[in-house]
């Protein structure tokens, strides 16, 4: 089953670094089910991602679909596609109702030929409303929201026929950056860095506009399936 993602809310949705609180199982009325947990997306394509509410009672679902600024780095850096000028992706309908054992399908558009691979997150959440009870009556309290949701990965890319897969790196003191000069994310992974240093990761993604740095001399690594030494004076 997909990775379930965990959202608690106190009057505004709070998430931290993509993953989120738990709550207690009772709170949840029904089940949801969501496939598939990652898309891509191409323009005049639309893709459906289907949710199903595998539970025994109703499911009130939230839909909001956010743009990832640094691809491939952490923490991430989002903005909804409502504050975008120009969005280039839709994602409908932003409101669903469910009942036991029944299924609808989110629909994506690409509203745009995009020139370079970009990154959303689309967040399905069903949301509960809860009433504090005992609270002290001289306190302000807000309803909560507890919601057990999905966070979806849509890779928004240009058509085959205009990718290009391309890097290059550079030396700058004790730092080696790398930079993607193509069109479409490069996977990096296998990393193994001289000196060892714990903080670098083992396994990146390298997105168009978002160099990245790490410290080292040298980097041994697999680039899309194709071992790689990368050594800096």
């Amino acid at each position: 089953m997909p990775k379930k993602l965990l959202l608690t809310m106190l009057a505004i949705p709070a998430m931290v670094g993509g993953l989120l609180f738990s709550a207690p199982a009772a709170l949840a009325d029904g089940e949801l089910m969501v496939l598939p947990v990652s898309t891509r997306l191409f323009n005049a394509h639309p893709q459906m991602i289907k949710v199903r509410n595998v539970g025994d009672a109703p499911l009130y679902l939230s839909v909001s679909l956010e743009k990832v600024m640094n691809p491939g780095m952490y923490p991430e850096k989002k903005i909804m596609m409502r504050d975008m000028p120009h969005p280039g992706v839709l994602a409908t309908p932003e409101k669903l109702t469910l009942g036991p054992n029944q299924s609808r399908d989110i629909r994506l558009t690409s509203l745009e030929e995009p020139t370079q691979e970009g990154v959303y997150r689309l967040y399905i959440t069903p949301v509960h409303s809860l009433q504090v009870k005992d609270a002290p009556q001289d306190k302000i309290t807000a309803p909560m929201s507890v919601a057990i949701g999905y966070g979806v990965l849509v890779r928004h890319m240009p058509v085959p026929r205009n990718q290009k897969s391309s890097w290059t790196h550079r030396c700058e003191g004790k730092q080696i950056i790398l930079t993607n000069s193509g069109n479409i994310r490069v996977r990096l992974s296998d990393m193994k860095f001289t000196p060892v240093n714990k903080k670098n990761p083992a396994t990146v993604g390298l997105f168009p506009g978002v160099p990245q740095s790490f410290t080292g001399s040298q980097i041994v690594m697999t680039v899309d399936d194709e071992p790689t030494t990368l050594s800096c004076p």
